[in-house]
């Protein structure tokens, strides 16, 4: 599978939008998308059901394989493993993610399309597989729910 430089699937923003940071595609695994249903569903006296849908919140776990822990040569566009860790470790609330689709192809970054969506990470784990001179490659997962 061919990595897609100039159109990663994933933005970060922790300043409200003025500055998004491209999470690199290198070695990432599919993006699993799944929607939490806040309700509550209650059975009537009459035997029928009511539900009463609050709101509905989505999860995104992504994970990434052999990513390297610095910009080098190797990576594929986008931040590096230990950018991530560094983003993960200062936030403490939310930030705005943007998902991009394949057909947006707007390269200069100006006037980009996409779906935004207020987020917290959830959950972070970190392993360092191979290790060279210049830089470590890591295999992160991350978990981010939205607020």
């Amino acid at each position: 599978m061919a990595i897609w430089k100039t159109n990663p699937i994933m933005e970060w923003s922790s300043d409200g939008g003025t500055n998004w940071f491209q999470v690199s595609d290198h070695g990432r695994d599919p993006l699993q998308v799944s929607i939490e249903r806040i309700e509550n569903v209650q059975r009537m006296a009459d035997g029928t059901l009511r539900r009463y849908v609050v709101a509905k919140k989505h999860t995104f776990q992504c994970s990434w394989t052999g990513l390297p822990s610095l910009t080098g040569a190797w990576l594929a566009n986008g931040q590096p493993g230990s950018w991530i860790e560094t983003f993960h470790d200062a936030q403490n609330g939310s930030f705005l993610m943007r998902l991009r689709a394949g057909s947006d192809r707007d390269t200069t970054f100006t006037g980009v399309q996409g779906t935004i969506y207020t987020v917290m990470i959830t959950d972070f784990s970190k392993e360092i597989g191979k290790r060279s001179f210049l830089y470590d490659f890591w295999n992160l997962d991350i978990t981010l729910e939205e607020v």
